[in-house]
């Protein structure tokens, strides 16, 4: 059964600004929080359909976390959806959505549609655990990203 997250922050930015950020998987860096280091990126530039992205993590400074996503959908200024292809979980979808308010504004949706592994303890673990990690990456996520959004 999969898991969802949902959260939501509004944006000094607008949503073309603001798409154009999180399309360029080299702004990863840009909002990661200090326990999550990057040790390598591949990707062959901006979200398109189809194109790859290649993670390799420490989390906590010494777990290892390998990442292969794809973007899924790209239809921009609005929305940007990434799935992972290889990696820790079972399934792990992210969408952004990105909603005007005004011109100088927007609204950035995160949903993750997520599923720890397949048995009654992965789901235990993905309500619990994956669920209170999801909240605090991104509050963290989303403080860096009002940030930058000021002072781009």
């Amino acid at each position: 059964m999969l898991s969802i997250f949902y959260t939501s922050t509004p944006l000094a930015a607008s949503s073309a600004k603001m798409f154009e950020f999180h399309s360029d998987p080299q702004n990863l860096t840009k909002v990661m929080p200090p326990t999550l280091t990057l040790v390598s990126l591949k990707t062959d530039g901006p979200a398109q359909e189809g194109r790859l992205i290649e993670l390799h993590c420490r989390d906590w400074w010494i777990i290892p976390l390998r990442w292969t996503c794809r973007w899924k959908t790209v239809q921009s200024p609005n929305f940007l959806v990434d799935e992972m292809i290889k990696g820790p979980f079972a399934v792990f979808i992210h969408e952004h959505r990105f909603e005007d308010h005004d011109q100088q504004c927007c609204i950035m949706h995160d949903t993750i549609t997520y599923q720890w592994g397949h048995s009654w303890w992965g789901r235990i673990i993905s309500e619990t655990g994956v669920k209170l990690y999801l909240t605090m990456l991104f509050k963290y996520r989303h403080y860096r990203t009002r940030k930058w959004a000021l002072n781009p």
